[in-house]
């Protein structure tokens, strides 16, 4: 008799904790973000952030959840490539341009938390081989647009080479990152500039300022090329 209660009172700890279990499971899952594309859902529901609350931005958007602290994931309207983009960003949609999956450019202002700012500049395009002429013209053009001399950082990782340098232009106050990121095989490739102005003389006014350059990285190693299919315009 003894032994069959032991059993009963076993059997019913067993369904307890179980049970207790399930609540838990139930309550996390309650709690987690859901992963939802912003144009699935109401404005006045989205996420207080200028990416989601700007119109233009939150098309390009992948999802309403942060991919981590402070950045969500930007989906291309070419459908070939994406990148971390700051919540604090948004993008120009008036002088926004794209043809098909052959080109891309717009231009995108941010602002942190910290209250500083930075400007994004993304073109997009596929007429590249990435063959060692066709980077030294990439690097040359990149120079162009910057208007300084500028030594490029090679930096190869998987599925992608990263050419990055930094500039400072005296004339103006800017200062910043110039990038060209291209897939490790096949044509296209991401000319990148990520700047901002020197206005506050009492704050470094340097590339090379660690917060700086650290976000400048790491909006540049984020670029993902989705389609590994050549691309050739």
């Amino acid at each position: 008799m003894f032994i069959k209660r032991k059993r009963i009172i076993l059997v019913l700890l067993s369904s307890l904790f179980v049970g207790g279990c399930q609540m838990s499971d139930e309550q996390s899952n309650e709690t987690k973000p859901v992963e939802q594309k912003p144009s699935e859902v109401a404005v006045e529901e989205l996420p207080n952030t200028r990416a989601l609350q700007d119109e233009f931005t939150r098309e390009m958007i992948k999802s309403t959840k942060e991919t981590e602290k402070g950045y969500y994931t930007l989906e291309s309207k070419t459908g070939v490539y994406e990148m971390l983009f700051p919540a604090g960003g948004g993008i120009d949609g008036i002088g926004y341009k794209q043809n098909g999956e052959s080109s891309e450019s717009f231009l995108a202002g941010i602002l942190y938390e910290d209250k500083s700012s930075a400007e994004l500049r993304i073109n997009y395009n596929t007429i590249l081989s990435n063959d060692e002429t066709d980077i030294e013209y990439a690097k040359k053009f990149l120079t162009k647009n910057i208007g300084e001399d500028m030594t490029f950082e090679r930096i190869d990782v998987k599925g992608k080479v990263m050419y990055i340098a930094p500039f400072k232009m005296k004339e103006t106050g800017s200062y910043g990152y110039g990038a060209y990121v291209h897939p490790d095989k096949g044509w296209r490739g991401l000319e990148i500039i990520y700047s901002t102005r020197c206005t506050d003389k009492t704050k470094p006014c340097d590339p090379q300022e660690e917060t700086f350059k650290e976000r400048a990285y790491k909006l540049i190693s984020s670029v993902e090329f989705l389609n590994k299919n050549e691309v050739k315009q």
